[in-house]
Parts: C-alpha cells; sequence; structure tokens
C-alpha cells in the first residue's frame, strides 16, 4: 500500500523542496536538517505525481550505504513501486553501468576489470622500473596522485596542461601515458577512468549522450558540495536536456578539497544553472540549541559560504566544554575520569570517542586496560582490501579475462609453485617483448623451453588448471559462488590457510 502520508511529516522548507519540480534547484541543508527525508519524499513524490518512472529518476550518492539507505526509505514510501530505481546509486557505480555499456566507445570490452590502489601502485612501479625511473625519488603513490588529479580535472594523457612549476609533473606525464595505454591492454580501468571516459563518451558521442540526458527526467544530488570539477560536468551534460537537476549539500560540511573536491561548484550552482531557486532547511533535529549555538559562532568565520541560520528543535541541552591537554597521555586520562563519572548513569555502550587517525587508539586502550573500562575498536580493515579476499577475487578475475596482469602475478605463485621473482620476472620481459599478456607470455616460454624444469611444472600445473575452472565457468556454468569454492579447493589455498592458522 501507498504511503501518502509523506508531506505531512516535513516542514515548510523540505515541502517547498519536495513539490518544487521545474527547473534547477539548490537545497542548502545545515546538519541534523533532514536532507535525506527531503531527498527521498522528492523522489515519492515524482513518481507518485507521474512526473516520470522510476527509471527515469537519476539519484546520486557519495557512499553505497548512503545509496542503500535512500532506496529503503523510498520503498517504505512507495511499496513494490520503489523496485525499479535502476539508476540510484554513487558517481562511480553508475558511470560503471554506463561504461559496461558503451566500453567500445573507449577501446574497452564490457567485462572490463576495475582495479583498486595495490594494483595501481604494482602497475605503476612496474612502468617505473621498465622506464629506469627511481621510486625512491618519485614515489608511485604520489605518481598516482597526480595522474588522479589529471583525471578529476577531465584531462587524458595528450590534453594535460603541464606545470611549469611542478619539477615532477614533466617526469609523471610520460608514466600517465604508458600507464594509461596499458590500462587498455589489460581491458581495465582505475577508479578515476570511470567518470573520466563517460564524461569523454558524453563529449566525443552526443547520439550516445543525448539518450541518457532525455530518459534522466530529474537528477538529485546528495552532498553537492564535495563534488569535483569532472563530477559537475558529467552532471551537466545529463542534464542538458530537461534541465531538472536537483543538489542538496552543506557549504559549511565541505571538507574534502584534499581530494578534489571543489566547493565552487556549490557556490556558482546558480551561475551554471539558469534560474535556479534555492531553498534552505534550518531547522535542526539533532543536535541542542548550545551544540548549534558554538558551531554557528565558529562557521561564521568561514569566507565563500551560501550562509543559514540553523535553528534547534531540541531543548537548550548542557553546556559544551572544552577541555585541553599536553599529550594523548593526559587525554586519555581526563576522558576516563569523566567516563568514571558518568558510568553509573549510562552504558558503556552509549560512550563513543572519536579520533582523527587510528594510531590515537592506543593511548585510551592503554589507559582503559590499565583501570579495567571495557572498550572496542571500530574500524580496521575492510573486508575487501584483506589479502585472502583480494587472492580470491584475483582467481576470480583471471578466469574471467586472461588479459589480466596485474591477477596473474599476484596469484600466480600463491600458494607457492615455484615461480619466483625471478620467473616472474623473465616472463614479464618476454610478454613486453612480444606484446603478449603474461598468461599467453608464459605458455609461449614453456613451449620454447625458456622456463627452467621446476618452475615449468609449477606453471604448467597452474596455467591447466585456469583451463579447467574456465571450462566449469563457460561450459559447465557452475555459478561464481561454487567456483570459487572449487578453486580454493584445487589450488590449495585452502589449504595454505588451514597450515597458516595451525601454525
Amino acid at each position: 500500500m501507498v504511503n501518502s502520508e509523506y508531506l505531512n511529516v516535513l516542514n515548510k522548507a523540505q515541502k517547498e523542496a519536495v513539490m518544487h519540480l521545474e527547473g534547477p534547484l539548490l537545497i542548502v541543508a545545515g546538519a541534523g536538517s533532514g536532507k535525506t527525508k527531503v531527498l527521498t519524499s522528492r523522489i515519492a513524490n515524482i513518481i507518485k505525481q507521474k512526473k516520470a518512472f522510476p527509471n527515469q529518476i537519476l539519484s546520486v550518492t557519495f557512499t553505497n550505504k548512503a545509496a542503500k539507505e535512500m532506496q529503503t526509505r523510498v520503498s517504505k514510501l512507495l511499496g513494490s513501486s520503489a523496485t525499479s530505481l535502476s539508476w540510484l546509486g554513487t558517481f562511480h557505480s553508475i558511470c560503471a553501468k554506463l561504461l559496461r555499456k558503451h566500453a567500445t566507445a573507449v577501446k574497452l570490452n564490457s567485462n572490463f576489470t576495475i582495479i583498486d590502489t595495490d594494483d595501481q601502485i604494482r602497475l605503476v612501479k612496474n612502468i617505473c622500473k621498465s622506464e629506469n625511473i627511481d621510486i625512491k625519488q618519485l614515489a608511485p603513490r604520489y605518481i598516482l596522485t597526480i595522474i588522479d588529479r589529471w583525471k578529476n580535472k577531465g584531462y587524458y594523457p595528450d590534453e594535460v596542461i603541464l606545470n611549469q612549476k611542478d619539477i615532477f609533473e614533466k617526469t609523471i606525464l610520460p608514466i600517465y601515458k604508458i600507464y594509461q595505454q596499458k590500462l587498455i591492454e589489460l581491458n581495465s580501468c582505475d577508479f578515476g577512468d570511470l567518470i573520466l571516459h563517460v564524461v569523454k563518451i558524453f563529449e566525443n558521442n552526443p547520439d550516445i549522450k543525448n539518450i541518457y540526458s532525455q530518459n534522466f527526467k530529474y537528477i538529485l544530488v546528495d552532498e553537492y558540495q564535495d563534488t569535483n570539477f569532472i563530477q559537475s560536468k558529467w552532471l551537466k551534460l545529463l542534464s542538458s536536456k530537461n534541465n531538472n537537476v536537483c543538489c542538496v549539500g552543506d557549504d559549511d560540511q565541505s571538507i574534502y578539497s584534499w581530494r578534489g573536491a571543489e566547493i565552487k561548484n556549490f557556490l556558482e550552482f546558480d551561475k551554471v544553472y539558469k534560474d535556479t531557486k534555492i531553498i534552505r532547511l534550518e531547522d535542526n533535529y539533532r543536535s541542542s540549541q548550545n551544540i548549534l549555538s558554538v558551531a554557528s559562532s565558529l562557521i561564521a568565520n568561514n569566507e565563500n559560504r551560501v550562509g543559514k541560520t540553523l535553528k534547534a528543535t531540541l531543548e537548550e541541552g548542557e553546556l559544551v566544554k572544552l577541555n585541553c591537554f599536553k599529550n594523548g597521555k593526559d587525554e586519555a586520562i581526563g576522558v576516563s575520569d569523566e567516563i568514571e563519572k558518568i558510568k553509573k548513569k549510562t552504558s558503556f555502550n552509549n560512550i563513543a570517542i572519536l579520533v582523527r587517525a587510528i594510531f590515537q587508539t592506543r593511548e585510551f586502550e592503554e589507559r582503559f586496560l590499565k583501570i579495567g573500562i571495557p572498550y572496542r575498536i571500530l574500524g580496521g580493515t575492510k573486508f575487501y582490501e584483506r589479502a585472502e579476499i583480494k587472492d580470491c577475487i584475483a582467481y576470480l578475475r583471471l578466469i574471467f579475462q586472461s588479459k589480466d596482469d596485474l591477477s596473474f602475478e599476484r596469484i600466480v605463485n600463491n600458494p607457492k609453485r615455484s615461480v619466483g621473482e625471478t620467473s616472474i620476472k623473465q616472463i614479464y620481459e618476454y610478454s613486453k617483448m612480444n606484446n603478449l599478456n603474461l598468461e599467453s607470455a608464459s605458455k609461449k616460454m614453456i613451449e620454447e623451453n625458456l622456463i627452467k624444469p621446476k618452475t615449468k611444472i609449477g606453471l604448467v600445473i597452474f596455467l591447466d588448471l585456469l583451463n579447467k575452472w574456465r571450462n566449469d565457468l563457460n561450459i559447465k556454468k557452475i555459478n561464481h559462488v561454487k567456483l570459487l569454492q572449487i578453486i580454493l579447493d584445487e589450488s590449495g589455498y585452502s589449504a595454505m590457510l588451514k597450515n597458516k592458522k595451525k601454525l
């Protein structure tokens, strides 16, 4: 049953933002002002008013968690009507979907691989080695930072305008050219490519751009203050036909300039999109008035802001306390003393300590262990960043496409198959000389008897297993979950993990 009461729970400004459906709209949403409620209600209202079908609405978030939350909320409002919100997701996930459809326009196949940071670093290291560039003088991470900056500005290698004041850019640009060409050869792209490639496809193929700009009758963007140049350009291209773009954000919460975010996208929105309506959400439902007063007094000193006045819907609350400490140890003692005072009034589960970096937890841990306060650390290594998970994904990636040299290099000797660094280097040099991927190069070197006997045995077993697993996937149609179980058992990876646990 459709919930028709969604408008009744909104305040005046929220309702105005939900009801205004014609032309560009900028929603200046202060902290705790209900911007997610506005976005989800706006989507529901568009569908309810039959202004567009769900698949004609593009809704962009910055995290998968935010996208999932939005989908859940819209589903509660509309029920089954919201099931076809197929264009709700992050910038990168939506661009990946678009790129799969039009990969050939940028010389990729639709089954391209998206490489992560570790793979990027490995690829840059290999390039530096082949180009005799000392990675101690020019770190791969720094090289990738500059490349990512260029991609965020919308530059392919042949479009880069060098900053003459930067002594490293002249060296990095040739690396960028090789790096980008290598990605094409590997049928891969990095996260920066996802948006960049799609923008270039739209610019170079107006017919493709027109398909999507006509289809998307409404575009909604969350956290607009954190967008960079290429994201803003992507939105401009997609909104060129209907011009119904609604961006929500808070200029006072723009903290990502270090990773390319440009606050001017937010501040100059009404200059880019003519006849923009600006609505401010100023009722705060999260914090007490004392907290808002302190925050507003500090923020008022910021330059370049749209401006707003937050009003608390809660009571004044306790006064804000500012404590200063000489060092981390003193801070831990001070915080633990506060916890001791309130522990009889509240549960430890209701107490949180926020730190800027994970290393700062050490002082607190040592103090809590000393005085017996129970605690738990939230965070640590992310699931997909664990070595075992990356190994599993590498096996699946290589089976899916044999050109994936980065995955081949990761798992050819994992578990051990007597294919050490020297052997991998020989295969790499042979592949480069003969313009082959590493798997094909290995097969040719075995045929030409260029591999030492012990390594040859390990390589032959590995290559035979790859063929067998591809047969399992393509001929026997075994699903990826069952296939991974087979791979882990037949490769010896499961046994290796069991042995590690015993140790």
